[in-house]
């Protein structure tokens, strides 16, 4: 396992390519709301799959094509095994975006192998992709991205550094809130 996104991309640089062809997919900041918690404490205890699950809500539009994506991979005890994550997030995006784009999100998220997800965890999961492929792809337009999502996860995430001092957080966690 490699002890850093640094050195991931390092050795696994060809991952990390400029992909601008994305003109056949949709990527919204609105489709899912993030938010913190209030007691800020919580953070010690939570890991990014934990924090996925617990604290994002999407929308009904997202909420049915993930149900309907995890359906088509879920086993028979209603989870999904770790090997197929790549194939149900695939489906998500309609097989546009590049698997290697979707390992680097499972990378992020510091996933093992033999785990497996129920329905909230994936579509925490996926609701995240969509933000952290939002930020690889956006257009170079005049809107400034933060204005794209909601005011309340705006709120939340403002001066987050801030929020955060003090607090025992894993780096894996801090990675993924920044990229929120």
């Amino acid at each position: 396992m490699y002890k850093s996104l640094d050195e991931f991309s390092t050795k696994n640089n060809e991952m990390f390519y400029s992909y601008t062809n994305t003109n056949n997919i949709v990527l919204s900041q609105k489709a899912s709301r993030f938010w913190i918690p209030f007691d800020i404490k919580f953070f010690e205890i939570l890991t990014p799959k934990k924090y996925l699950e617990k604290y994002c809500r999407i929308s009904p539009r997202r909420y049915t094509l993930y149900k309907r994506i995890f359906d088509k991979y879920k086993d028979i005890e209603a989870e999904l095994n770790m090997e197929i994550l790549v194939d149900a997030l695939s489906d998500v995006y309609m097989g546009t975006i590049d698997n290697r784009f979707i390992r680097q999100v499972i990378f992020l998220l510091d996933l093992s192998s033999n785990e497996k997800l129920t329905f909230t965890q994936f579509s925490g999961i996926a609701a995240f992709s969509e933000r952290y492929f939002f930020n690889i792809f956006k257009q170079s337009d005049n809107i400034d991205p933060q204005l794209q999502k909601d005011i309340l996860e705006i709120l939340d995430f403002s001066s987050l550094k801030y929020k955060l001092f003090g607090v025992n957080i894993s780096s894996t966690l801090q990675e993924i809130l920044r990229l929120l």
